[in-house]
């Protein structure tokens, strides 16, 4: 796994993987930092390597990419 950049802080938060062409994948956001996060769901293998990030309910919108895969986790980075 690639060194993290900025302390990462756990929020166990329900969020939302949306990618092009209406998929989407809802996912918790196990923690997170100003550089990245770790999001747990069944399908990390089905998730692009590209993809925007929404937390539920709110605002708040990430662009990100795949640094890292594991069965039921992804780590991204963001854009």
């Amino acid at each position: 796994m690639p060194d993290r950049q900025g302390r990462r802080v756990s929020i166990d938060r329900a969020g939302r993987v949306e990618a092009g062409g209406g998929a989407s994948h809802a996912c918790i956001v196990h923690n997170i930092s100003a550089a990245g996060a770790c999001l747990l769901l069944p399908e990390a293998e089905e998730v692009p390597e590209t993809f925007t990030l929404s937390l539920d309910p709110g605002d708040d919108r990430w662009a990100c990419r795949v640094v890292w895969r594991r069965i039921g986790e992804v780590g991204v980075a963001f854009a």
